[in-house]
């Protein structure tokens, strides 16, 4: 079975008081990497600048990713660790990604910040058997200081 992911690599650097580490993120890593060890084939549609650097890792594992490379930074969070309390701050936006046909068994759609319009979305529901949403990214909002926080439904 083949699973199609439409959301952004990321990266994620986590402050944790004078620490700071920079680690892959967003779902199209997570889920990728899960999905390949439960035994999926896996196809990416997503968008990373030059400037991610984790693209071996998706390769070493066999997930598909064409067509992903911008010319604009990839999309990356800070979070902010104190105790038991997080921020999460915006720093960069890659481009949004466009509608591309697939033959994937299913498609699964989550956006982190704001990647997919409703226009690909509709288009994705439209051409797919099975669509699975996690709506995390279409609920994300940002302050005049980039911090993020959920918009109320």
């Amino acid at each position: 079975m083949k699973l199609g992911i439409f959301s952004h690599c990321t990266i994620d650097q986590i402050k944790i008081g004078t620490n700071s580490y920079d680690l892959p993120g967003g779902p199209a890593c997570y889920c990728g990497l899960a999905a390949r060890r439960l035994g999926f084939d896996v196809d990416l549609f997503t968008k990373f600048g030059p400037d991610f650097t984790f693209t071996n890792e998706l390769q070493k594992n066999k997930i598909k990713f064409a067509n992903a490379l911008s010319n604009k930074p990839t999309t990356k969070f800070v979070l902010e660790i104190n105790d038991s309390e997080r921020s999460l701050w915006l720093e960069n936006t890659c481009e949004e990604i466009p509608y591309q046909d697939s033959d994937a068994d299913g498609i699964l759609v989550s956006p982190v910040f704001d990647e997919i319009s409703k226009e690909t979305l509709d288009e994705i529901k439209k051409n797919s058997d099975m669509v699975f949403l996690d709506p995390q990214g279409f609920l994300r909002r940002k302050d005049s200081q980039n911090k993020i926080f959920l918009d109320r439904t």
